[in-house]
């Protein structure tokens, strides 16, 4: 029987491994491009800086002088890149005497794609699940995701709502968040269209009732639900470690809702010169983060 010898073992591995893995690195298990902006990056850290926004314009009379105010920049918001690396190695024993190694292969490229694609996955989702974790703190700021924040006005703002389950009327609290809280660092009022339900898995039965109901679930009146002139999104996300745990981004979230590529996901192989076999190398860069918190309310639930 022939020996195993690292170009053989490469060519096994581009036909057999390397097709699993670049599609299993591609698997979604919850639909974090719909509220997340991926951005690319040549550096190891970036930063971002949020603007405070304006006063409100003042009336001036004729020949009076025109009222400046300062345009200025809040701290930095850093993004630092890190590293996920994945190895696996074949052994000359199982290149040589497998008598199925195209499916064994093509099995071991697939837990390796998955593998890196998962934590990926769980760092973005991260930022949501560390959102009421006071040792989780927002960048940029002392206080976290979601919490009672002191704007650059000296006024305060809270985008932490609750604790309380998703129902119909909480739903609807959220919702009214959106028309009548947020506002510039500069205590300007802002508003913005409620985009996107983001829950736990074991909530599902909840909210499809509330968002494909077409009457007000939960009473026994015959009322219109008037969630569904909304069209809200509903993103499930099991990496959530509190089920309870719930929220509602506008559309202008995935604006500050940062991805950093660093580097793509890359693939390495070499020969193991001690054992014969031949090794896997798989490595991904990334940052992610949030610029500023004024298009989510969270909940911590009930």
């Amino acid at each position: 029987m022939a020996q195993t010898t690292f170009a053989y073992a490469k060519s096994v591995a581009l036909t057999d491994y390397m097709p699993p893995f670049r599609q299993a690195k591609e698997q979604v298990t919850w639909p974090w491009e719909k509220i997340v902006s991926k951005k690319s990056t040549k550096r190891g850290t970036e930063q971002v800086f949020p603007v405070t926004g304006l006063p409100a314009a003042s009336q001036t009379d004729e020949l009076e002088p025109i009222y400046y105010a300062d345009a200025a920049e809040l701290d930095a918001v850093t993004f630092t890149v890190t590293k996920k690396t994945l190895a696996t190695m074949l052994s000359h024993e199982f290149i040589e005497d497998s008598w199925h190694l195209p499916d064994q292969m093509a099995e071991a490229g697939k837990m390796a794609g998955e593998s890196q694609s998962y934590i990926k996955e769980l760092a973005i989702a991260a930022i949501l699940y560390g959102a009421f974790d006071t040792t989780v703190t927002y960048e940029g700021s002392s206080t976290y995701l979601c919490d009672s924040h002191t704007m650059k006005n000296g006024a305060t703002y809270d985008n932490d709502l609750g604790p309380s389950s998703i129902t119909f009327d909480n739903l609807w609290l959220m919702i009214n968040h959106f028309e009548t809280a947020p506002v510039t660092h500069m205590g300007i009022p802002l508003r913005d269209i409620p985009k996107f339900l983001i829950y736990h898995p074991s909530k599902e039965k909840e909210v499809q009732a509330i968002l494909k109901s077409q009457l007000e679930p939960g009473t026994a009146d015959n009322d219109k639900n008037t969630v569904l002139g909304y069209n809200l999104i509903p993103i499930s996300c099991r990496f959530l470690t509190t089920t309870t745990h719930w929220f509602i981004a506008g559309s202008r979230f995935k604006d500050d809702f940062l991805f950093f590529s660093r580097e793509g996901l890359k693939t390495a192989m070499e020969d193991d010169f001690d054992r014969m076999g031949v090794k896997f190398r798989s490595y991904q860069r990334f940052a992610v983060g949030v610029r500023d918190f004024l298009w989510i309310v969270g909940n911590p639930g009930a």
